[in-house]
């Protein structure tokens, strides 16, 4: 079989070659972190969407590099299966809704315009430092009403938990484990406030479905859900965003379109979610005997579904590796599938639309930067963003 590791220096830079490389494969060994990796389209829809493909590392095999992580790492609903899944995520949705996310576009855009405000009138700047990895944090901190004297610190563990938890290197690390129980030790004190201090913010309101009838939330997993928030809601939607507007920057037929008619942003954000997705793939655990693209499969066998191959597979999309905004038709799974349908999508597009509305209204002209090195990845592994982007503004 072929090989794709995800901590491969030329992996991190651009994935969509391996993925393209290894596609007729369909399946591949996952060397980092035990089982296989998933190509194929039609078998990652099965997979995304299969109830018997579950998520709870207790039932993977144990041997296996991610599963100790994982069980170790506290990340909820995300590794969890129903009934339980089923249970918290009918209490939690409501916060993330449609109707709560439109309550919350005042404040979106206030932050903004706020950040906009600090950026020069012109000249050359780092847009992804200075405003796509901005806005994401200032309102996960806000929602979650974290101190502002906090927050540098809380910046600092969210980023150190999401960018070491699947790199085989780094996520046994003194520092990784620093920052989960710095996080874990904040939510937790939190949450005891709450207690004693009953609320109307989320806390108060997750505090308050605890411990009055059989199947309401526990403490315990109240802890987990906000442990998961801050990696969830800030790295996939400030990429979201640096990376829009990278495609739009080394596109610019699209710029100009979407600068021309501003209603033309949302489709351009779902066209960065088909060409250039912020989190690659997803984690399904085999639960009995099955065949993958001619490969027998044992049961306990992670899969690592690599949602991104959807985006790019030839056989749905013409011309899959060009940005083009007005395709007639697309398909991703940028946010999950199934069960596990990503919470927080309504809030992502909600901040990318915001965002890429109000930056392009206020800097019409905005353009890449000449030079080597003006775009610059991140190299998390299982995410894929911008660490810098230079344009210029005028």
């Amino acid at each position: 079989m072929a090989i794709l590791s995800i901590a491969d220096p030329d992996f991190l830079e651009d994935p969509y070659p391996a993925i393209h490389e290894h596609r007729p494969s369909g399946v591949v060994p996952n060397v980092d972190h035990g089982g296989i990796w998933l190509l194929d389209s039609d078998e990652i829809r099965g997979a995304v969407r299969d109830p018997s493909f579950l998520s709870d590392p207790e039932k993977a095999d144990p041997e296996a590099p991610i599963t100790k992580v994982l069980k170790a790492a506290g990340l909820s609903i995300f590794y969890m299966d129903p009934p339980r899944h089923t249970r918290i995520r009918g209490l939690v949705s409501r916060e993330f809704s449609p109707h709560r996310v439109k309550e919350m576009l005042p404040e979106i855009e206030t932050t903004a315009r706020a950040t906009l405000d600090e950026l020069p009138g012109g000249g050359l700047i780092d847009i992804a430092a200075t405003f796509a990895d901005v806005i994401p944090m200032i309102v996960i901190s806000d929602f979650l009403e974290v101190e502002r004297e906090l927050r540098a610190d809380f910046r600092n563990w969210a980023l150190t938990r999401v960018k070491n938890l699947f790199d085989p290197k780094k996520n046994r690390s003194p520092e990784f484990a620093e920052a989960s129980r710095s996080l874990r030790g904040y939510f937790t004190r939190k949450v005891e406030m709450r207690h004693r201090e009953p609320a109307t913010d989320l806390i108060g309101r997750l505090v308050a479905l605890t411990g009055v009838q059989e199947g309401d939330l526990r403490e315990d997993e109240i802890i987990d859900l906000l442990n998961l928030m801050p990696g969830a809601g800030i790295i996939t939607t400030a990429d979201l965003i640096g990376n829009t507007i990278h495609a739009l920057l080394t596109h610019p037929d699209q710029l100009e379109a979407v600068v021309a008619d501003p209603s033309l942003i949302p489709d351009a954000i779902e066209e960065t979610l088909r060409f250039d997705t912020p989190a690659l793939s997803v984690g399904r655990i085999v639960t009995e005997q099955t065949e993958l693209c001619g490969q027998r499969v044992e049961p306990g066998t992670w899969v690592r579904v690599m949602t991104a191959a959807v985006g790019r597979d030839p056989a749905l999309h013409p011309d899959p590796d060009r940005f083009q905004i007005d395709r007639a038709h697309r398909e991703h799974f940028a946010f999950g599938g199934g069960t596990h349908f990503c919470l927080g999508a309504h809030l992502g597009r909600a901040e990318a639309t915001t965002a890429l509305r109000l930056l392009l209204e206020r800097f019409p002209k905005i353009s890449l930067a000449k030079g080597d090195d003006v775009a610059v990845r991140r190299r998390v592994p299982g995410f894929r963003g911008l660490d810098r982007l230079m344009v210029q503004l005028d």
